[in-house]
Order: structure tokens, then C-alpha cells, then sequence
């Protein structure tokens, strides 16, 4: 069996070691019953009496795809640390999980929703669940409530800003500039191999902050106004039954990207909210 090179060792510790970061892992807790003020996926969401619910552009209410409850999940900045947040989308049967095509960034076909305290001064709004609507419209296929685990990362190699990182690296190696080449073409198989397994690629990725895992290739049109992941939603089946607790697509992934001053400054106004699948 061919070995792992020394230098792709290197680059890829060089990697792990300039790209480390701490992120939210969320986990699917299938034991656990989710409550209407907890983190969880599906189901009706938390909702004050006095405030408008989210609707898309023909005026229907949206579905909760999920919500986190800041202060029990133990967020810290550029996340609120207190209050909810949550993650709506648009049921429209032209619009794929609310999406144009794969991706949307006009804000007409989701929501993200930031309600600064969680009262018990709240309501069930009459709005449409993963439970009440065709099962090829949502990716949540059941309510389901999440554990928050803070812990470190590494960026992936399907990030965007992966390819230029590791040529800047084998730069600083070898003196040569590589412009015209992808990360895996200057790799041995075997190399390539390393690098999805070591650098932080593992699946299902649901989480915050951090690097997104993509199916394929980064699906962002504008990297540096889109720079920090505010969620990621993973496919994922049953550890009991086998069956789906979410899907999209075949086997992908939905995102939710901010600016990171914007996220910040609690600015939900320009969002990019794109999905893919395998």
C-alpha cells in the first residue's frame, strides 16, 4: 500500500494549525422529546404572541427547519447568547426547500428570525410543520431535539478557500506558485485519501460556526460577504430505525452563510441560504 507523503503530512498539519477554530456541533437527540422553547429541528417553532410570523413571497407562512435556544445551547460571539434563533423556509412547490435552483440570496423563500428573550408569553402559530406537508418539500422528515457541543475544527477540503490556502503552503516549501491546479492534482491517491479523512470532513455535519462540509464544491457566489457558516443541516438517518430524520436531496446538505459583522451586529438581512446534495 502506497504511504502518505511527508509533505502531505506537513500541509496538512500546517492546515489544521492556521485554520483551528472553535464551532457548535448540533446533534440529533433521539431520546430526548423536544420542547416548544428548546433546540430542535421541525415541529411548530417558539413563537411570542405580538410578533409577525414569517411568510414568502405569495404570503404563506414558512416551516421551521430549526431553532436553537442561545443561552441553553451556551453560545458565545459572534452568536447571540441569549434568546432564539431560528431557521424558517418557504413550502412553495415551485421553489425547492425555498430555494431557486440550489441556492437563494434575496431573502424571499427563507427566514432566519432572532427573538432577543424566550417568554413563556408564547404561541402556536397555525403554520405548516415537516409533519403537515408533502415529504418532498422538506428536508426535516421529523421533529427531533438537538444537543449544542462546543469543539474545535479545521477547515475542509471542499471550503472554497481551501485550494489557495494550500498552495500558498507548497509555496512556502518549494518556492514554485501553482495557479492553474487543484489541491488533489499535485497529491498521490493515497495523499488525497489522508486529507478527506484528517481535515475536517467528517459526516453528519450539523453545527454553527466553523467550516462547511459540502457534498461537492463550495456552492457560495461570494466568499469574503459570506464568510462565516450560521448553520449547517446535514442528511442524516436513524441510529434506531434506519429511517430519515433529514434529507436533502440525495444525501446533502443545507447553509446558511452571514457576514460576520453583520452576525455581529444581529443583522439577519444578508443572508446566502443554499443546499446540495450527492
Amino acid at each position: 500500500m502506497e504511504q502518505v507523503s511527508e509533505r502531505a503530512l506537513y500541509i496538512a498539519e500546517e492546515i489544521a494549525k492556521r485554520t483551528a477554530t472553535e464551532h457548535y456541533r448540533l446533534v440529533l437527540n433521539e431520546e430526548r422529546e423536544a420542547s416548544i422553547t428548546g433546540s430542535k429541528i421541525g415541529g411548530k417553532p417558539y413563537w411570542p404572541t405580538d410578533k409577525d410570523f414569517p411568510t414568502d413571497e405569495r404570503g404563506n407562512k414558512m416551516m421551521l427547519l430549526m431553532q436553537i435556544n442561545c443561552a441553553e445551547a451556551g453560545l458565545k460571539a459572534p452568536l447571540p447568547e441569549m434568546g432564539m434563533l431560528q431557521w424558517f423556509i418557504s413550502i412553495n412547490p415551485e421553489r425547492m426547500y425555498g430555494c431557486q435552483g440550489n441556492y437563494n440570496d434575496d431573502g424571499s423563500g427563507f427566514a432566519v428570525v432572532y427573538h432577543e428573550e424566550v417568554t413563556a408569553d408564547s404561541t402556536l402559530p397555525d403554520a405548516p410543520t415537516h409533519a403537515s406537508v408533502e415529504e418532498m418539500f422538506t428536508p426535516v422528515k421529523r421533529e427531533m431535539a438537538l444537543d449544542v457541543v462546543k469543539e474545535d475544527t479545521v477547515m475542509g477540503v471542499n471550503d472554497g478557500r481551501f485550494n489557495r490556502l494550500f498552495f500558498d503552503i507548497v509555496k512556502e516549501i518549494t518556492g514554485v506558485e501553482h495557479t492553474d491546479k487543484m489541491w488533489y492534482q499535485y497529491l498521490s491517491n493515497e495523499d488525497c485519501l489522508y486529507f478527506e479523512q484528517h481535515l475536517g470532513m467528517k459526516r453528519p455535519r450539523h453545527q454553527m460556526l466553523g467550516y462547511p462540509v459540502f457534498s461537492q464544491e463550495d456552492a457560495r457566489r461570494d466568499i469574503a460577504t459570506h464568510d462565516t457558516l450560521l448553520f449547517q443541516l446535514d442528511s442524516q438517518f436513524s441510529d434506531v430505525d434506519r429511517k430519515e430524520l433529514v434529507m436533502w436531496g440525495d444525501m446533502g446538505s443545507g447553509f446558511i452563510f452571514a457576514d460576520h459583522e453583520d452576525l455581529a451586529a444581529r443583522d439577519f438581512t444578508r443572508l446566502y441560504y443554499c443546499w446540495d446534495c450527492g
